[in-house]
């Protein structure tokens, strides 16, 4: 009977197929080729599971329709003292379609970041170089595999694949947006009959409400009165609730979130310059980047940050002096404030509530900004 062992580290994953023979072990050998796949494998199950369940179910929806061969096999070198032989080949996957239409901005990150470490996705295919060496053990004949290189693969696939679930749920929450929209929006019990008993006499102006946010759109704007004619009509299900910022009546947020005792905000003007504001709870803001609006268009710059679990997450940053400044993540990830001094961090605020994010997606693309390669100092 054969048996597996395999041995993992920072720099190459390692399998051992137990079994009798003397044979020197080719690259393209069968027993080889199922070796590597099944480190690969290995080395995948173990990155998913320790990722939280929600991202292990988002992965999971892309695994179930993909599978992951190893192509175009050659032979580098080949030593028959030692029976040893070192091998180049490409892990190898094929995505559904819907897979990998991404936004143009989020497909220039993710190429950026694992083309240049030897991933590339050509179509619906996803192409990773990887190296290893195969030998027998002089003692018992066990046939021993070493792989290398095989994370950008991984990590590439992996963002493809929170990708497509994310845009799935936009997709979802768009159609039921829409389906809410042509669905009539019955009046209440209690406003029938504030309505009845109004009847035949006039009423009184109702006063402006005071918005509890910083901005309002036309649409949300409170009228200052109402006569008996108009009555003020109930909110239909299409006006949601904005999440609460420090942006201006003439701005958009790009990124807003609550940290418990702060909340900040990244905003984008109609002359598509940013603003970076922050503030404690119900209070002005006390730090406002940049003062002079006009530098606007240089002080920030762009990015992707990506973790040790091999999740991206886009970014948008300026530099104060020896401070850096990041906001980052999107709503379906983890967002924050980072802080670093001199390359250090001294800050990181994780948003809490009142979560807002767009980095990262089509709006930004029209700055042009810069692109900042440095890492975030995140934990």
């Amino acid at each position: 009977m054969m048996r597996k062992t395999f041995i993992s580290s920072a720099c190459a994953a390692v399998a051992m197929l137990a079994g009798c023979g003397n044979k020197t072990p080719a690259c393209a050998d069968a027993e080889t080729v199922s070796l590597v796949k099944q480190i690969y494998q290995q080395q995948f199950d173990k990155q998913h599971n320790a990722m939280s369940e929600e991202r292990q179910q988002r992965v999971q929806f892309t695994v179930k329709d993909t599978t992951v061969t190893l192509e175009n096999i050659t032979t580098d070198a080949s030593n028959a003292n030692t029976g040893k032989a070192i091998c180049s080949a490409q892990l190898t996957t094929v995505f559904p379609e819907d897979a990998v239409k991404a936004e143009p901005q989020m497909e220039q990150y993710m190429r950026a970041i694992y083309e240049k470490q030897g991933a590339v996705l050509d179509g619906t295919k996803l192409r990773g170089q990887v190296t290893y060496t195969v030998q027998r053990t002089e003692d018992t004949g066990a046939l021993r595999v070493a792989l290398n290189g095989f994370m950008p693969f991984m990590g590439y696939f992996h963002d493809i694949a929170m990708d497509r679930y994310d845009r799935m749920l936009r997709a979802q929450a768009a159609a039921k947006k829409a389906a809410d929209a042509q669905a009539p929006v019955a009046p209440s019990a209690s406003q029938a009959e504030m309505e009845a008993e109004s009847e035949g006499s006039p009423s009184d102006p109702v006063p402006a409400a005071i918005p509890t946010r910083a901005i309002q759109s036309p649409a949300q704007q409170p009228q200052a009165a109402v006569n008996k004619q108009s009555p003020v009509a109930p909110p239909t299900s299409t006006q949601t609730v904005a999440v609460p910022n420090l942006c201006s009546a003439d701005e958009t947020p790009v990124f807003a979130c609550s940290t418990g005792k702060k909340r900040a905000s990244l905003c984008m003007a109609s002359s598509n310059q940013l603003a970076y504001r922050l503030a404690p709870l119900d209070a002005a803001p006390e730090m406002v980047y940049p003062a002079n609006a006009a530098a606007a268009s240089t002080v920030f710059k762009q990015g992707v940050y990506t973790g040790l679990n091999g999740q991206s997450m886009p970014f948008v940053s300026f530099d104060k002096g020896n401070y850096r400044y990041a906001v980052y993540g999107g709503t379906s990830t983890t967002q924050g404030i980072l802080v670093e001094q001199n390359s250090k961090r001294i800050a990181d605020l994780r948003c809490q509530a009142d979560r807002l994010s767009e980095l990262g997606m089509p709006k930004l693309q029209s700055l042009n900004l810069g692109q900042d390669t440095r890492p975030l100092q995140l934990p």
